[in-house]
């Protein structure tokens, strides 16, 4: 069976719940009807009534063969009984010993009993199609999973609750509203209902454009909790690119040596900055050379400023030759961030003036003056960075992150409502209005994978008392 197809929501099957490989406890999940039964085959209580008996409670007991009754090992086993489960149906548990062995003999085991094995992603899906979670709780499952950070940890859990659903239902509600009365004065002009008002109507629909605007303003938080940054760190040789990423990174990461050209080859290490997980790229420096391999090393470089978030360039202060550089020597691109090099080394502060360096045309309001080896100024330019991979994301709620599909719905009813208040606002007919308005709720929907086909008409009804 292809990973995108599912026979059934409530058939037996198995898989591992805990990821592979060797560990203290694994955990093995069975769900779907007849899951108590097998569960009452494959464990046998050490003492007591078994896991089904005692739904949602831990019972010590062995695991055997269901046919033959060899022990195949001990542990504890949970069982709960459809609908208060994980995916609404019947399912138990059984925590075993972590190594691959005792998970895959357990498995085997419930295989001859009659499940399957499970498809990724199988157990999530049936707590959506069951309705123990909506669409965007379930992406946030995979998004915990996947969290690099404690940040995107935090909203993960967020959206798990429910923080996006809440705020698109609302959504959904508003414009099902708006959509109700002016439908009903479509399809039941002989109804005593009277005239809309026009200003209240108008209004609202500009509120759920405001809302929409706010979460499509998380996104790129979103895109960068959960696909991460590259910074690429640039410059001439020697300016202190190693020691600088060895410095964020807070460990020996790059080799350093007084010797200029020692980085050949692009290195990278990923770091917690600030919630967000960021890539740091270690490039060659930047420099005419003869050497094939260094000129190896020099052309990666550039396709990694090409393709970086952020471009920091690193510039040695004690260099009588630093002016010399411009922003068309890194590939055409202007360096998003300066990191003034080495000022341990001429102890000047950090006042540019007095380094001399003030008519330098790499000197901007994004420079930061830093010792890489005594860590002056580090702060700084680790908030100057966070700064710069969120800019382009102000506003929202810092408490929200929309991901990419999210987005593309978010965007398609911005779209589908600004058209419909525009016609609206031109007076043009209800029913061209209505074309937008359905179109606008058929793409919040798609977000909580919720059908808004018969709220319309069912709000009509429990507002107007059409018929009494």
């Amino acid at each position: 069976m292809a990973a995108t197809e599912f026979i059934e929501n409530d058939d037996l099957i198995v898989a591992r719940a805990t990821a592979a490989g060797a560990g203290a406890v694994a955990i093995v999940r069975i769900d779907g009807n007849g899951a108590g039964e097998l569960t009452r085959q494959l464990f046998r209580p050490r003492a007591g009534r078994g896991p089904v008996e005692r739904p949602r409670r831990m019972v010590f007991g062995q695991w055997v063969e269901p046919v033959g009754g060899e022990v195949l090992d001990e542990g504890l086993c949970a069982f709960f009984a459809g609908p208060n489960s994980y995916t609404g149906n019947d399912l138990a548990e059984f925590y075993c010993h972590g190594g691959p062995v005792p998970s895959r003999r357990l498995i085997e085991a419930a295989l001859a009993g009659g499940a399957r094995m499970a498809e990724p992603g199988e157990f999530t899906r049936r707590a959506f199609l069951n309705g123990r979670m909506d669409l965007a709780q379930a992406e946030a499952v995979a998004d915990i999973v996947a969290a690099q950070t404690d940040e995107a940890a935090r909203l993960a859990r967020a959206q798990l609750c429910g923080a996006l659903s809440g705020r698109i239902g609302r959504l959904i509600d508003q414009l099902v509203n708006v959509a109700a009365e002016i439908e009903a004065r479509i399809d039941f002009p002989e109804e005593d209902i009277g005239e809309a008002d026009h200003d209240r109507l108008a209004s609202a629909m500009d509120e759920a454009a405001l809302e929409i605007d706010g979460l499509l303003a998380t996104g790129r938080r979103g895109r960068l909790l959960r696909e991460g940054a590259r910074v690429a760190l640039v410059g001439p040789p020697n300016a202190g690119k190693s020691s600088l990423l060895n410095a964020l990174a807070r460990r020996e990461r790059a080799i350093v040596t007084p010797h200029p050209g020692t980085t050949r080859d692009v290195i990278e290490c990923t770091i917690d900055l600030m919630g967000l997980p960021v890539t740091l790229i270690d490039t060659a420096g930047l420099r005419d050379s003869s050497d094939p391999v260094e000129r190896i090393g020099i052309e990666r470089a550039r396709g990694e400023v090409a393709s970086a978030d952020v471009v920091i360039l690193v510039q040695d202060l004690t260099d009588p030759n630093r002016g010399e550089w411009t922003d068309e020597s890194i590939v055409d691109r202007t360096p998003d961030l300066v990191a003034m090099n080495k000022v341990d080394a001429i102890e000047c502060g950090m006042r540019s003036a007095e380094c001399g360096v003030e008519n330098s045309s790499f000197i901007t309001h994004h420079s930061s003056f830093i010792s890489a080896v005594r860590g002056d100024g580090l702060p700084e330019l680790e908030r100057a960075l966070h700064e710069k991979l969120l800019a382009g994301s102000g506003g929202g709620d810092a408490n929200l992150a929309v991901n990419l599909r999210q987005a593309g719905q978010l965007s398609s009813a911005a779209a589908a409502l600004g058209q419909a208040r525009a016609s609206f606002a031109a007076g043009a007919a209800s029913e061209l209005v209505m074309v937008d308005l359905r179109e606008g709720l058929e793409s919040l929907g798609a977000i909580l994978g919720r059908d808004t086909g018969e709220a319309i008409l069912n709000q009509i009804f429990s507002t107007f008392c059409l018929g009494k």
